[in-house]
């Protein structure tokens, strides 16, 4: 599957990526995973994760960007200044919230903190 990721990068590139989008057929790439006995969208995952590779799939064709790089540090410290910026009342009221959620969103709100680095 790696190779099968360089072969679609290495595409990419020699259209233009990743200074622009990039469009590629859904369908052929889609079956040409397939032939080669693993899934598309576990190749899209591998972009992401190890290249920063961003897929935007529609019914005709993928369109492929490259994500932009998060400063988790800046992020972090905005969050920090938002918070301590925060009337005592509005503070309370987003403390309330988050204690009112389902653990579902509970699990989905610490889910996304780690994405973005933050927990």
């Amino acid at each position: 599957m790696k190779e099968f990721a360089k072969k679609v990068i290495s595409n990419l590139e020699a259209n233009g990526f990743p200074a622009k989008k990039v469009s590629l057929p859904t369908e052929k790439m889609f079956e040409v995973a397939d032939e080669k006995g693993f899934s598309f969208n576990a190749v899209i995952d591998h972009l992401k994760a190890d290249y920063q590779i961003m897929a935007e799939i529609g019914a005709e064709k993928i369109i492929f960007s490259k994500e932009a790089p998060v400063n988790k540090e800046n992020m972090f410290k905005q969050a920090q200044e938002m918070m301590a910026n925060m009337d005592p009342e509005e503070l309370k009221r987003m403390q309330d919230m988050i204690m009112n959620m389902s653990p579902e969103q509970k699990d989905e709100l610490m889910k996304k903190g780690k994405e973005m680095g933050l927990i």
